[in-house]
């Protein structure tokens, strides 16, 4: 902006140090994951072959809906489960302190014999899952080895709607799912015509010997947003890898609140090495939004814009 513009506002350093201070009196996010009445926390979470002997562990299945609990959805990723209990007892643990969440899980996806299931823990006192949730119909060529699951939710205070598509990557080829995505997110817009905010979420291999974070690639441009920094650990173990990622549509932008990361729940919680690997080789990732566009937004575009 020119500043010969910005001087014919005669007020805007007054309004500049208003949105200042009311954006301050509005940012409740003092701790990794905290929601308030006003917003909505989405996460993604590698449980690390997550089936009956992990839900058989009492101590385990405490730090993961305790860990839950923290967001008002989970995307969970490696549900490895042929007797398909696990996730139900996972969520009897979510709700044991009288919390109100519900699941949806896909089919048993995967090339090989060892397959694995997604699955959305949501807070039904913040959202519901609205129409039917699906997994990606994969074109010629077969480019996911274990196809995305999408599912549409709508928040309970304002009636907004969003998509999600988590995925898994394979670790082998990571590069190509990544590339691949931009076209699940078109497939999507063909389903939910009317909808213009998507968001990726989940264990996409997006960093390390199989990934280079730093090159361009078709989900690196002005159409998406990358919620977790390259610089981020989301690996509980020696690894330093920003493997797990939340990447939204640029219609989503405007609600983000600006409060992402990794949720450490060996540190929250006091967890000991052990203790820790024995939830998962992965931290859950998150990030905060807005359930609608704050009015500082609207001012900053007017004075800036």
């Amino acid at each position: 902006m020119h500043p010969v513009t910005f001087l014919k506002k005669p007020t805007a350093f007054y309004i500049i140090i208003f949105v200042i201070m009311i954006s301050g009196c509005t940012d409740t996010h003092s701790e990794p994951g905290a929601t308030s009445e006003n917003t909505i926390s989405i996460a993604a979470f590698n449980i690390q072959v997550f089936g009956v002997t992990k839900a058989g562990k009492p101590e385990v299945m405490e730090i993961l809906s305790k860990t839950i609990r923290n967001f008002d959805i989970v995307a969970i990723q490696e549900i490895r489960d042929i007797s398909e209990t696990a996730l139900p007892k996972l969520l009897d643990a979510v709700n044991s302190d009288n919390s109100t969440y519900a699941h949806i899980i896909s089919a048993r996806l995967g090339r090989t014999s060892s397959k694995e299931q997604y699955a959305y823990i949501y807070n039904t006192q913040a959202l519901e899952q609205i129409e039917t949730p699906y997994v990606y119909p994969e074109p010629t060529g077969d480019p996911f080895h274990r196809e995305p699951y999408i599912a549409r939710f709508r928040i309970l205070d304002n009636n907004r709607t969003f998509v999600l598509i988590t995925v898994h990557t394979d670790p082998d080829e990571a590069t190509q799912e990544i590339e691949a995505l931009p076209g699940v997110i078109e497939s999507a817009k063909a389903v939910f015509t009317e909808e213009e905010d998507f968001i990726i979420l989940g264990d996409l291999n997006a960093d390390c010997r199989y990934f280079d974070e730093d090159e361009q690639s078709l989900l690196r441009n002005s159409e998406y947003f990358w919620a977790i920094g390259n610089s981020a650990d989301t690996t509980t173990k020696s690894t330093d890898c920003t493997y797990d990622r939340i990447i939204f549509t640029s219609a989503v932008e405007p609600y983000f609140t600006g409060d992402s990361g990794v949720f450490r729940f060996d540190t929250e919680y006091g967890l000991t090495y052990d203790e820790t690997v024995a939830v998962s080789d992965h931290y859950p990732v998150y990030a905060v939004f807005y359930n609608k566009i704050p009015e500082h937004s609207s001012i900053w575009r007017w004075l800036f814009g």
